[in-house]
């Protein structure tokens, strides 16, 4: 039996829980509906995920504002939405939330490139090399993890199922924006996994 002294803790306790849970339910319900439209026709519904538990996770964590007063954090929700699933490869969205800003889609910084093989268009030829041209932005990752620990967003994209050829990028969550650090492509398709680092920013 709960002693009569209690029930007033536990009742006002109920009534702080409640606007909480209340709060974290409808920013995935609002990030649902926002993934809808902006996965456009190339996401499916979050229903056909193969892993229930995979198709949304969320993260919260506080870091110090470098714009703000000394010790002074904000808080930042990141958001991973299920895509889509092929053969050996699983795509996800990303999300932040903050409150300042609101619910944003994350656009990740990824190299624009060519590759040049001995025998124009023929994957199968001696890799010659890759060309950087520029840069482009994402909003879907394949095969991605997120790190909480280090705070770090990594890919790894198969470009066919025996991994001889792929690319693989990782972003680190730095004074409130994620930022390209490192990029890998093997675009050799010689039965090998031989990655060539394109860009580096970890040191």
């Amino acid at each position: 039996m709960i002693r009569p002294l209690l029930w007033p803790l536990l009742a006002a306790f109920s009534v702080l829980a409640l606007p909480v849970a209340a709060k974290d339910k409808s920013l995935e319900t609002e990030a649902k509906a926002l993934h809808q439209l902006a996965g456009g026709d190339y996401c499916e519904p979050l229903e056909n995920a193969y892993d229930p538990e995979d198709a949304f996770k969320s993260w919260t964590f506080s870091y110090p504002m470098s714009w703000g007063t000394e010790g002074e954090e904000e808080e930042i929700t990141l958001i991973r939405i299920w895509c889509m699933a092929g053969a050996y490869n699983v795509t996800h969205a990303y999300y932040t939330y903050r409150e300042y800003e609101g619910l944003m889609p994350l656009a990740f910084a990824t190299p624009a490139f060519e590759t040049r093989y001995e025998v124009e268009d023929d994957i199968d030829s001696p890799l010659k090399g890759i060309d950087l041209t520029g840069m482009n932005a994402t909003t879907i990752l394949v095969n991605s993890q997120f790190d909480p620990e280090t705070r770090t967003i990594s890919s790894y994209g198969l470009w066919r199922g025996i991994g001889d050829a792929s690319d693989a990028g990782t972003w680190v969550f730095n004074e409130g924006e994620w930022t390209l650090k490192r990029y890998e492509i093997d675009a050799s398709y010689d039965g090998e996994a031989n990655p060539e680092t394109v860009i580096d920013y970890s040191e």
